[in-house]
């Protein structure tokens, strides 16, 4: 008897085509609802181009080292976007699975590509304008207390900071949203540039530690740069107002972030090189793991992207709810209700918890509006934002809070989590008149929010 050792490769082109299959329909499915979601949900500008073009530099696979890590996200975005067919929905169900699909296909991919696509997309961009608002105004109550301190007399109301008889407005660009994104973008790089130069592999928990980090230099940055706008009265348009933000960039995020990823990178894990792929040719295809899985997630995802609805279509039976006697009411095509009467206009548009704000200040800006004098204040018992609305001889005076007919909140945190523990559906309501006066009646007297 002859013994002869068998290689299990010279019989892979043999096995079943199903795993196969799998494979080419779950890239298909994949590949289809990213093209589609870059044409309808993706904005294209110099961000999103800047963090594509970094994805080549920082795409990196262990090969051998397959991975589950993002099975329980994958299942649970699915569920939510099953259940709340929303773009971004669908987008965090995709990336979650794409990466889980990927990781069970070649091997483990640097999770600083996942931190960059989640960056890039309009997702971060609507967490950072939910949260800016209150940002704003936290910073300019800081920025006056240490000028206070400094022994100036300075005053904060709202967003305005007064000094000296001069108001200086900290507007969104001063609150640093470009300049948080451009700082975990540059953070990313530098993640992937080290473990590219140290041949090492930085832990996920690590990367969240260093752009949480980046997040509070940022901070730090900007407040730095309100103090420096506000005690050299710089004001904003000009050359100055543009190199003082760069050079705070420079200062107080890029330097210490060089020191701290050092520092981390060389405390990081090695990469684990699987022997079986260490200087080998593949001659057969990849071979994926639980191809029944990937399967029903991938058909799961086309089936939610041929059924995308709008946050007005989900929320199309609150607009029924909702009336208030003595006004005119009206359903606009943007699923906002508008009530109308002499002296007094009120916007009311329903709000799930899962959907971006889109708060007055973003509608009436596109109107042509500039909103001014944005500040926290109690009305008739109740916590709002106020501010004025100024296009060229008109003055409007607009007040807005969150409203589900048992809690009145301006905090986001609240209403959304009081939302998503299956409380009442909330309602964003905003209140114009064209006095001071004539606003604090209004908010006074309306009617309660359908309960």
């Amino acid at each position: 008897m002859f013994s002869r050792s068998y290689n299990l490769q010279e019989y892979a082109p043999f096995k079943l085509t199903g795993s196969r299959f799998v494979i080419n329909s779950c890239w298909l499915i994949y590949i289809g609802i990213a093209l589609k979601l870059c044409l309808t949900y993706f904005k294209w500008d110099a961000e999103m181009l800047l963090g594509l073009a970094l994805v080549p530099y920082i795409c990196k696979v262990k090969r051998g080292g397959f991975s589950l890590r993002y099975l329980i996200p994958a299942v649970l975005f699915t569920i939510i976007a099953l259940r709340f067919p929303v773009k971004t929905n669908l987008f965090l169900a995709v990336l979650f699975c794409g990466l889980l699909f990927v990781e069970n296909l070649k091997g483990k991919i640097s999770p600083v590509l996942f931190l960059l696509l989640l960056l890039i997309s309009p997702a971060f961009e609507y967490i950072s304008n939910t949260f800016s608002f209150p940002l704003r105004i936290w910073l300019s109550e800081v920025a006056a207390n240490i000028l206070n301190l400094m022994g100036t007399d300075a005053h904060a109301s709202g967003n305005i900071i007064q000094l000296k008889g001069s108001e200086f407005s900290v507007d969104q660009a001063c609150a640093g949203l470009h300049m948080l994104a451009t700082s975990f973008m540059i953070g990313l790089f530098m993640i992937a540039h080290y473990q590219r130069q140290t041949a090492k592999q930085l832990h996920l928990v690590w990367g969240l530690f260093l752009l949480v980090f980046t997040f509070a230099l940022n901070i730090a940055c900007n407040l730095c740069r309100i103090l420096l706008l506000v005690i050299f009265k710089i004001l904003a348009g000009t050359m100055m107002h543009d190199l003082t933000g760069i050079v705070c960039l420079l200062v107080y995020v890029v330097l210490p972030l060089l020191g701290l990823y050092t520092f981390v990178l060389k405390r990081s894990e090695k990469p684990y090189t699987d022997p079986r792929f260490h200087n080998t040719i593949r001659l057969v295809p990849d071979d994926l793991r639980y191809p029944l899985m990937h399967f029903i997630l991938a058909v799961l995802l086309l089936a939610v992207s041929f059924n995308i609805k709008t946050t007005n279509e989900l929320s199309d039976k609150a607009l029924s709810n909702i009336n208030l006697s003595g006004y005119q009411k009206n359903v606009l095509e943007s699923g906002v209700v508008k009530f109308e009467k002499a002296g007094a206009l009120v916007y009311v548009k329903p709000s799930p918890f899962y959907c971006p704000e889109h708060d007055p200040m973003i509608c009436w800006q596109g109107s042509g509006y500039v909103f001014s004098k944005i500040k926290k204040q109690v009305i008739a018992g109740r916590q709002v934002y106020s501010g004025i609305l100024t296009k060229a001889k008109d003055k409007i005076y607009a007040a807005w809070w969150f409203d589900n007919g048992n809690l009145k909140t301006i905090n986001e945190f609240e209403w959304r989590w009081n939302a998503a523990k299956g409380g009442k559906l909330f309602y964003l309501v905003n209140v114009n008149a064209g006095s001071e006066k004539a606003l604090w009646e209004e908010v006074g007297s309306l009617p309660e929010m359908p309960r």
